[in-house]
This record gives structure tokens, C-alpha cells and sequence, in this order.
């Protein structure tokens, strides 16, 4: 089978790549990119006339949350994949919090057996980094990532034990696997539920204080460079983080950052009158901060933005604000919430990309991300104009605690292809 799309604009941040031109997909990957064609590859099977949209790598998201298995009221990997492909996101990684925790070779096993059984996009575990994610005992790293894990987090709770931490980056260090930590000290952040600061004070609500990401981020970037681990620092939300992770590297160790891209668009304020779809962690933090984080994206400095999906159920949002779960649904609007960056003001299109493509995929050694030939043919089609209304009711999620529900977005997905296969048309 073979397909030729041509008339589209061809982005790919790997490449530097921005013209209009046509690509050719054979057997699931890409046969040949030609800049500057008008026309579709001769002897194509088939032809789709892109009619001048951008034609780019699939999104890659490496923080998703799914309810599977043993929360399959808030999300399974199906749902998940279903609101992935429509969002434009092909590959994701999945969270080891679920019930029972991804601890094991034999949870591992199901996650990729169910994810080829019943998902459109490709799905790859992350195992748990401490037993039952407890933080008192180093989990089967080796065994996990033998059994295809492609990185191990403890979620969203840090591992509060040194000891634990430092043996498992030693550990992990050994067998080249990747940890991804939030930088978080939990005892500092303790019952916060929003940004601390005077916003928080007026609300009545306790607040969660930079200093506590600071501390967290500081102590697992020691043990990174001590150990020679990879290490990934999960949903980073300050500019400080960022200049520590700048040190490290200086110092040579291999040190990576996300940041959520609700983070980026959101601050404190539109928490408003304690709208717990706002209720994420890290928080939304100061207007100030997030300009911040939108110039050093724009400067490079953030390696890799996720959609920190975490799919909640209404009974466990419609609560008070002290009350409700933490978490927001955001496969869907993870492209859109980015490319109002580039309509906005900083970013081109290749810098909106290049955060959900190439740099993913590098950083956890995926050959997809790119346009380039040989590569698994998984790419999105997207008119980066066009508005649309987010509406919660309209996501393809099985739960739909978005914060950007009844707000006005641009920019959307028209069509999805996995290894050159369809997989979504809007």
C-alpha cells in the first residue's frame, strides 16, 4: 500500500523543514520527502491532496494517565488513544499509577498486549521506580525495561528517601534506563492545593510554595550527577528548576525537563471562584512566572512539553476546591494550547512542534518525530488557523476535567495517520 500526500506544508523540526512539498508512505513509513513538489509521487496507489495544510510528525507525549487497569471509569487505554489520535498526539507514554501499580514485568506485558488489542496510537509503558510506588523499595527496573518499560517514574509522588532514590538511579544508571521524577518535597508541599501567594491567601486556600519544586530539584539532579543517571524532571513549572537543570548539564550530567502545556497557557487567576478543573500539580503558577517559561521555551531551555493528561471522574471534581483530585484531561488540546504561542507573539511553527515531536523522541530514543525517510510514516495534518470551542462535553476523553472548557482555541487536527494508517478524520 502506498500513499502520496503532496500540496501540503511540510513540517519537521528535526530537519529545520518548512516548504511546501509532498511525501510518499510505503508499508507503515516513509519512502521519500520532496520539498518543492506540486504533485503526488508517481505510481502512488493513492493520492490526498493536502490543499496547502501543514503536513507534520505525530505529536509525542510523554506523561499521559490513563484508568487501566483497575480505574477504567476514569480512562482506559482505548478512550485514551481514541482522544490522542484526535488531538494529533500518535505516541504516549502511560503512568505506572494505576491499580495495581505497573511494578512488574507481568503489568508491563499487559499494558503493551492490550495497548496493540484496542488503541490507535502507539502506547508505551513506564514502570513504577519503587514497589507499589511507595518509595521504601526499589521496583524490578531491569526485569521492566527488558519487557519494553521505556522509562520508571514513582508518578506523582517524589521519593522522599535518598537512599531509595540514589540506589535506583544507580541501578537504573547501570542498565541505561531513563528516570523521570517529579521535583517535588512533599513535606514542604504539604496540604497545598494552588500557587502559594497572595491570590491563594485571599481565596482561603493553602498554597503550594515554589521552594518545595525547587528542593525536590535540587537533590535529584545531585544524585543524577553523582549516579550518571538520565534523568527526566517531570511538569517543571518555575524558571529557577530550569537554571539548575542548565548547571547540571554544565557539569555534565544528562538532565532533561517537561513542562505541562496547561502550565504554559494557564497562570493563578483562572483558578477564579474555585474552579477545580484548574486544580493540577504543579499549580498554576504567577502571571510572571508563566511568561518566564514561555521565554525559555521559545530559548530551548524546556526539552519536551506533555499534555499531563489525568483523567478524572466528575464525582471526584465537583467538590469543594480543598476537596477535589488533582488533574486535567488535555490529549486534545495539548497542539492548540502551543500554537497560541505562535499566533500570539514567539514561537514559529517549528518551535511550536519540535517540543512534541523530535525532542521526545530523542530523548527517550523513539525513531519517530521526524520526517525523514525510513521513519515510521505516523503523522498529523493540521490547519493551524482554524478556531474552535473547546467544549467538555465534545472531548473524546472518557473524563473530561479540562481546564479549557468554553475556551476558544485555534488551530486543530483534520487527520491522523499511524504507520501510514488513518486513524482519525475530524
Amino acid at each position: 500500500m502506498s500513499l502520496s500526500i503532496y500540496n501540503a506544508r511540510l513540517l519537521d523540526p528535526a530537519s529545520g523543514l518548512d516548504e511546501t512539498g509532498a511525501i510518499l508512505i510505503e508499508d507503515g513509513a516513509i519512502k521519500s520527502v520532496t520539498p518543492g513538489a506540486a504533485s503526488a509521487h508517481e505510481g502512488a496507489k493513492s493520492a490526498l491532496d493536502a490543499g496547502g495544510l501543514c503536513l507534520a510528525p505525530g505529536l509525542i507525549d510523554l506523561r499521559v494517565k490513563t484508568g487501566e487497569p483497575g480505574d477504567e471509569q476514569k480512562e482506559t487505554l482505548a478512550t485514551a488513544s481514541r482522544a490522542a489520535v484526535a488531538g494529533g498526539v500518535t505516541s504516549l507514554v502511560v503512568m505506572p499509577d494505576t491499580k495495581p501499580v505497573v511494578d512488574d514485568v507481568a503489568l508491563v506485558r499487559f499494558i503493551s498486549d492490550r495497548a496493540k488489542a484496542s488503541a490507535q496510537a502507539r502506547i508505551y509503558p513506564a514502570g513504577a521506580l519503587t514497589t507499589g510506588l511507595k518509595g521504601d523499595a526499589m521496583a524490578e527496573i531491569g526485569l521492566m525495561a527488558d519487557a519494553g518499560a521505556v522509562l520508571f517514574t514513582n508518578g506523582d509522588t517524589p521519593v522522599s528517601n535518598p537512599s531509595i532514590m540514589k540506589r535506583a538511579m544507580t541501578y537504573a544508571a547501570s542498565r541505561g534506563a531513563i528516570v523521570m521524577s517529579r521535583p517535588d518535597d512533599t513535606a514542604l508541599k504539604g496540604s497545598g492545593v494552588m500557587n502559594a501567594g497572595a491570590f491563594a491567601a485571599r481565596k482561603g486556600l493553602a498554597g503550594i510554595a515554589k521552594e518545595a519544586e525547587w528542593i525536590g530539584a535540587a537533590r535529584d539532579l545531585m544524585l543524577a550527577e553523582a549516579t550518571g543517571c538520565t534523568l527526566i524532571l517531570d511538569q517543571v513549572s518555575t524558571l529557577r528548576t530550569l537554571e539548575m537543570i542548565a548547571d547540571s548539564r554544565d557539569r555534565g550530567a544528562s538532565v532533561f525537563s517537561t513542562i505541562a502545556a496547561h502550565s504554559l497557557f494557564f497562570n493563578e487567576l483562572d483558578v477564579g471562584d474555585y474552579l477545580t478543573y484548574c486544580k493540577v500539580n504543579p499549580p498554576f503558577r504567577d502571571e510572571d512566572t508563566r511568561q518566564s517559561m514561555i521565554t525559555a521555551l521559545k530559548a530551548g531551555w524546556i526539552d519536551a512539553v506533555v499534555s499531563a493528561h489525568d483523567p478524572q471522574p466528575p464525582e471526584e471534581k465537583r467538590l469543594p476546591f480543598g476537596e477535589a483530585s488533582f488533574g486535567a484531561a488535555g490529549l486534545e488540546t495539548t497542539l492548540s494550547a502551543l500554537l497560541s504561542f505562535h499566533h500570539d507573539g514567539p514561537l514559529s511553527l517549528l518551535e511550536v512542534l519540535a517540543p512534541i515531536t523530535s525532542k521526545p523522541a530523542d530523548m527517550i530514543g523513539l525513531p519517530q518525530g521526524r520526517l525523514s525517510e525510513g521513519t515510521p510514516a505516523d503523522l498529523i495534518l493540521f490547519d493551524p488557523n482554524k478556531p474552535w470551542l473547546c467544549e467538555r462535553e465534545n472531548l473524546r476523553s472518557r473524563s473530561t476535567n479540562s481546564p479549557f472548557d468554553g475556551r476558544r482555541l485555534q488551530g486543530i487536527v483534520l487527520k491522523t495517520f499511524v504507520g501510514g494508517e488513518q486513524v482519525f478524520e475530524r
